[in-house]
């Protein structure tokens, strides 16, 4: 009996945050489902993908659809033999996105529970930590790999925790799946930053053995973690195999070219710009208490623009008073956001109620893990403020390995997002719990903290205006002073709103804690109001930034890209911005239709209407020049940045086999590009170039339909005498994604050059079916040395590193299980043998 004690009470809490995850996401219950940008964006690139897959019951790893053609890895491609995706897809039974919040909420309630023991306080931790107003703001977003990853953190350290507390079976077994988990979740950027935390977790832990001359333990415990990340990295061998072998390739990587299209040399430091674009300003780090401490979001609903614009009409004098005024709000105000960041859709909100018991627990907590967790916070602010704590950024930079590989360092918040919450909930804990703490400690630390924090928010709400800015740089420089002056004050009405109700909330949490020092209150039902206020504070704010307007209906989810809509969505589009993101791009999407049902031969669309590359509605109809992806290739992004950054180039789009450019004067049509070189075509004379930069200056220079520009590398390969055939050709019979059949004719050996892009790893040409090199040409392009008569060309798509990745994996899961089995078998004869003994 005594072993199923926490039985009801763990399926209760566990029924509970079904039914709040479903509470929360009410529009679910109703057949509607969230629209999310970021989605929508993967669905038109990812279609291709999807037809594919439905055609054929099977994954392509190549896809034409997006900037050319790219690998399929980072959009949507499923694995052969991935058991570990197969158990997520279990875990995620609920539609999104109640999945997630229940997986957050369900995953810190394993954490509570192996921690502590005790289902009340991780009823309290499961709230704290899975109503981050961070979570619910990149879910609206369509950031699902980053949530999905995050949501596996709390389980995953529960078994570390379980490690290092020498319970190596079960900390073995759970570390390894919720790691393999958090894995396939695929967001790389949130687990790396989760082991930097972890680094510190790890000095903890030795520091801790050396003093109490436990290192063999923790010698054991550090054996039984490497072996759960290797295993872990095993069981997601495919996707982490070709993502690596892609990540070369990609933007991630470091371009060959070191002049730009002007001809001036390339600074590479400027990659640190790109990385720290999304810094956390150092004093925006109080929006995790304060959420509107820096006015929230750039379209914060609570920002009265109409009263705003009022104000403003009021102070103007003429004319000029009149331009300059709209003049500088276009190039410079940020609605009611006054942040360091270029922009934001609201503040990385921990609740009050939450940083306020974290405070707490620096008084109240006296565990070894005080100082990683403390540690760890700080870690995460300094990452997060990027170029407004250079010195540490650019340390980290050029000296941790990988970290030049991710960007928006801004998301390093999500390690304080997980610690912040386990801190309060250890200190609150330690406050019921620690019988070494007298009253008349925590009484006296509850009063004292209480009323500097409670005396600091009435100077903020007071004078606050006398103490901070208001306005960013840019508007301090572009409006005039007098307007300035009204935005801060509209600004600063925000402000007061929600440091008054931070004020409240904390008042609320002291009083709450200071009756069990009066009264005999018993303290579970102080853990129950804390958390019922806990739940009230957070999903105040959350409903801000994630609530029942970014839902749409089940047709508009399915398909966000729709060529007709109904005259009730047209009207709902009025007032829902969720459908108006999708409603305004029907007069594109028609047009885009309109051409595929005319011509369904195979080509590319360039589309000018709608960002082209920043955008997917192309994508979802037809091959694109332009995609949304924040990982392109490496060479097409020279190409993007060195002929499109700031005009229209058709020489070059001509190459691309650019059939249709989508334009608009008083409508939208497609202009037809007759001169588009098509599909393939045989080249009459070939240059070699010396090196990168050469050979993407001098295509902008060439007749692509007669020259081609190659490498120097392949310059011994390709000798051909200069021709004038003309009645040579390449024609495309059949196309997949993954599978190009051609037909050829000439009438001596030449170079033919293919509208497709390289990609050196995975693609295989064969000629007449015998295996034969391909060369890059025109910087991107693919091109084959051809011998003279009539032939049969096929290029295939079939990466080896799929197969590799799935035997490893195979290995990786057998391992795992063998090991779990054989630990838990010697575990049950061992406590066999102690029983009998004892009998």
């Amino acid at each position: 009996m005594k072993k199923n004690k926490y039985l009801l009470p763990v399926l209760g809490c566990l029924i509970l945050f079904i039914i709040i995850s479903f509470a929360y996401f009410t529009p679910l219950l109703s057949g509607k489902y969230i629209s999310q940008p970021d989605i929508i964006h993967y669905k038109g690139g990812a279609h291709e993908l999807e037809e594919y897959r439905k055609a054929h019951g099977k994954d392509t790893y190549w896809s034409n659809s997006m900037f050319g053609g790219m690998p399929t890895y980072q959009m949507g491609a499923a694995y052969p033999s991935d058991v570990i995706k197969n158990i997520d897809k279990i875990l995620r039974y609920f539609p999104a996105p109640a999945c997630y919040l229940f997986l957050l909420l369900s995953g810190f309630f394993l954490l509570g529970m192996v921690w502590l023991k005790n289902w009340k306080y991780a009823l309290l931790g499961s709230i704290m930590f899975s109503f981050s107003t961070y979570f619910f703001i990149i879910i609206g977003a369509g950031h699902n790999a980053k949530v999905h990853t995050i949501a596996y953190f709390a389980p995953f350290i529960a078994g570390v925790y379980l490690l290092y507390q020498k319970k190596y079976i079960w900390g073995f077994i759970l570390t390894t799946i919720f790691l393999s988990l958090q894995i396939a979740a695929n967001h790389p950027q949130m687990t790396y930053y989760l082991f930097l935390a972890l680094g510190i977790f790890g000095i903890v832990e030795l520091i801790h053995a050396i003093r109490k001359k436990t290192i063999k333990s923790f010698f054991i415990s550090t054996c039984f973690f490497i072996i759960s990340i290797l295993l872990s990295v095993g069981m997601n061998s495919s996707r982490l195999l070709s993502t690596y072998e892609y990540s070369k390739e990609t933007t991630r990587g470091k371009s060959e070219l070191t002049i730009n299209k002007n001809n001036k040399e390339i600074n590479h430091g400027l990659d640190n710009d790109y990385i720290t674009h999304w810094s956390y300003g150092i004093l925006e780090t109080a929006n995790l208490f304060i959420p509107n401490f820096m006015g929230g979001g750039n379209n914060e609903k609570a920002f009265n623009q109409e009263h705003l614009q009022t104000e403003l009409q009021q102070n103007i004098n003429s004319e000029k008073d009149s331009r300059e005024l709209q003049q500088s709000l276009a190039s410079s105000f940020s609605g009611s956001y006054w942040g360091e960041q270029p922009g934001t859709s609201g503040p990385a909100y921990e609740g009050a109620i939450v940083v306020f018991l974290a405070i707490l627990a620096l008084f109240y907590y006296k565990g070894r893990y005080k100082w990683w967790l403390i540690g760890a916070t700080i870690l995460s602010f300094l990452l997060a403020w990027g170029k407004n704590f250079g010195i540490f950024t650019n340390f980290m930079i050029e000296h941790f390995p990988l970290y030049n590989k991710f960007r928006a360092v801004s998301s390093a918040l999500v390690i304080a997002e997980f610690t912040i919450p386990l801190f309060a909930l250890l200190g609150i804990y330690s406050y019921f719990k620690d019988e070494t703490l007298s009253m008349q400690y925590k009484k006296k630390v509850l009063l004292t903290t209480s009323a500097i924090i409670l005396g600091l928010l009435l100077i903020f709400y007071f004078f606050g205006m006398n103490l901070f800015n208001f306005h960013t740089k840019i508007e301090g420089e572009k409006i005039n002073n007098t307007f300035l002056e009204i935005i801060r004050k509209e600004r600063f009405v925000l402000f007061q709103a929600d440091t008054l109700r931070t004020f409240i909330f904390v008042l609320l949490t002291a009083i709450i804690l200071y009756i069990p020092q009066k009264t005999q209150i018993r303290p579970q039902y102080i853990i129950f109001t804390i958390t019922f206020l806990c739940l009230v504070d957070l999903w105040g704010v959350d409903k801000r930034y994630l609530n029942d307007e970014n839902f749409v209906d089940r047709q508009l989810y399915k398909n966000p890209f729709p060529t007709e809509v109904s005259e009730s969505q047209l009207q709902l589009a009025a007032t829902d911005p969720a459908v108006a993101r999708i409603v305004n791009t029907v007069p594109v999407n028609q047009v885009l239709d309109e051409i595929k049902q005319k011509d369904p031969s195979q080509y590319r669309v360039f589309n000018l209407l709608l960002s082209p590359f920043n955008e997917t509605n192309t994508s979802y109809f037809h091959q694109s020049i332009g995609g949304y992806h924040g990982a392109k290739l490496r060479r097409y992004q020279d190409l993007i940045d060195f002929y499109f950054s700031d005009s229209l180039n058709l020489p070059i789009l001509d190459m691309l086999n650019t059939k249709y450019i989508i334009t608009a004067d008083s409508v939208i049509h497609a202009l037809p590009n007759p001169n588009n070189n098509g599909n393939a075509w045989f080249v009459n004379e070939i240059f070699f170039a010396n090196n990168a930069n050469e050979e993407i200056s001098q295509i902008g220079k060439i007749n692509t339909k007669r020259q081609a520009i190659l490498n120097k590398n392949f310059q011994k390969d390709l000798q051909f005498a200069k021709s004038t055939d003309t009645l040579s050709y390449i024609e495309l019979k059949q196309y997949e994604p993954n599978n190009l059949i051609y037909a050829t004719h000439n009438k001596s050996e030449k170079l033919g050059v293919f509208s497709e892009i390289y990609y050196p790893h995975g693609w295989k040409a064969t000629i007449d079916g015998k295996e034969v090199p391909i060369y890059r040409a025109n910087y991107i392009l693919r091109a084959l040395k051809i011998p003279a008569g009539n032939h049969t060309i096929n290029f295939t798509f079939d990466p080896p590193v799929i197969y590799k990745g799935r035997i490893i994996t195979l290995i990786s899961f057998s391992i795992f299980i063998i090991l779990s089995v054989a630990l838990l078998v010697w575990d049950y004869k061992k406590k066999l043998k102690k029983l009998s003994i004892s009998l």
